[in-house]
């Protein structure tokens, strides 16, 4: 990194002098030489003075140039120095025009420092893209305006419960029961924005990043993903989680303790009761002992059914047929699940 970002531009500057140098260099030996000639002074005699015209003396006249003068010289003076030519009229320009100063670019400060919220803020609850609310969405579904930009744990129970009456109502009422290949990836889309975008001191691991008035948004937009939490709690939570990269699609899968190396996927609500036989020689023959081995993804509590699985009986293809989703592959996007599956 440190040669990237201080070797590089150097070397790129000491190239670019090095390239300056050699052209000008180039261009002054194409030129022909200059000849230098230093001024010598050489020592003249002074010349004879010119001799008066016949009748004449150096006392009674003097000469200027070829013509001989009586007058004393005092009286001559000099012609005048010749008149300037004047200078040519110039064309009158227009003032310049002084480009105005850009102002300063705006700091994160400053605009992280907005003293009041704009009077003509807009609830962003107040419209969706649910095509139920094409006309807006009505003012009691809306997030309320005190509880925009909170998250759920700065809530009071009393709140919650008023928001969940919302919620209920969003569904039975305002559900327009699109199909799940058309939704959720919209939702994932979504909520990728939102974890992305929430405050991580005081969001947690739910939709929208726990944020009230995002996670009115989401209902708002997607009522079908809210009924497919209901239907399909355990799975849909699961495959949430592996599009948003926090769950490995493989998470569910394990490599079964019989030593065939055969894995398995567990599902949710199920416990699974692996059995199997383990035959060694001895002395009197051979001795078979049985293995158990029970492994659940939720907690015992929320077990629903038993799954009792003879490995030394079963199948593979038996045993594919009991195991539980492949999360590499989405059940909702493409088309595997609809929703009403479940009920």
């Amino acid at each position: 990194m440190f040669r990237k970002r201080v070797w590089v531009p150097i070397l790129i500057v000491l190239l670019t002098v090095m390239g300056c140098g050699l052209f000008y260099g180039r261009q002054v030996a194409k030129q022909s030489p200059v000849k230098r000639y230093n001024p010598v002074e050489v020592d003249t005699p002074a010349a004879a003075p010119k001799p008066p015209p016949p009748g004449e003396s150096h006392e009674s006249g003097h000469w200027h140039g070829d013509e001989w003068h009586t007058e004393p010289h005092e009286t001559h003076s000099p012609a005048p120095p010749p008149q300037a030519a004047e200078p040519p009229a110039v064309e009158a320009q227009a003032p310049r025009r002084v480009q105005p100063t850009p102002p300063a670019a705006e700091s994160p400060q400053s605009r992280l420092q907005s003293p009041e919220r704009d009077p003509d803020f807009v609830n962003p609850t107040s419209t969706s893209s649910n095509p139920l609310f094409a006309d807006g969405v009505p003012e009691h579904l809306q997030c309320p305006p005190e509880l925009i930009g909170a998250y759920f744990k700065e809530i009071s129970s009393a709140q919650v419960k008023q928001l969940q009456q919302i919620g209920i109502e969003i569904l039975e009422s305002w559900n327009p029961n699109r199909p799940l290949t058309e939704v959720y990836p919209a939702f994932i889309e979504a909520e990728k924005w939102y974890h992305a975008n929430v405050d991580p001191d005081r969001s947690g691991l739910g939709t929208a990043g726990n944020r009230i008035d995002w996670q009115f948004q989401s209902l708002l937009d997607f009522p079908e993903i809210g009924v497919l939490a209901q239907e399909d709690t355990g799975r849909s939570v699961a495959m949430w989680l592996v599009e948003l990269g926090i769950y490995s699609p493989d998470f569910n899968q394990f490599t079964i303790a019989d030593g065939s190396g055969r894995t398995f996927r567990k599902d949710y609500d199920k416990q699974y009761v692996f059995t199997w036989s383990n035959y060694t020689e001895t002395a009197d023959g051979s001795e078979s002992n049985t293995f158990e081995h029970k492994t659940s993804m939720s907690p015992e509590s929320d077990v629903t059914e038993v799954v009792h699985i003879n490995l030394d009986e079963i199948t593979d293809e038996e045993l594919e047929a009991l195991s539980g989703w492949n999360y590499n592959i989405n059940p909702y996007t493409s088309g595997h699940y609809k929703l009403g599956d479940n009920r």
